[in-house]
């Protein structure tokens, strides 16, 4: 079960982008649940502060202890009054060996 604090919402998305879904946590270094393509239509559960992803730290709770990023989604409406951001925001460095 997950840490975070979670609004009461819920309603439907669709993707707009190819997306992961992670487990456990909202986080890009959570494990991976499933990928959807662009144009999935996704229930939603709930919502909560997670990791910021280019500058957006919303997520969705799509299932038990799963999440997905919204910026990769629809708008919710109505859509949710999220916290400020109170976690450290995280920069993933990707290096790569020549």
């Amino acid at each position: 079960m997950s840490d975070f604090t979670e609004l009461p919402v819920s309603g439907n998305v669709k993707t707009t982008m190819g997306v992961f879904t992670r487990r456990d946590n909202p986080s890009v270094f959570s494990p991976v649940a499933n990928e959807l393509p662009a144009g999935s239509r996704v229930t939603i559960q709930g919502a909560v502060v997670g990791d910021a992803v280019e500058g957006n730290a919303h997520w969705y709770r799509v299932g038990e202890d799963t999440y997905i990023w919204a910026g990769a989604c629809t708008r919710l409406e109505p859509y949710p009054e999220f916290p400020e951001i109170t976690r450290p925001t995280w920069t993933a460095i990707v290096l790569h060996e020549r």
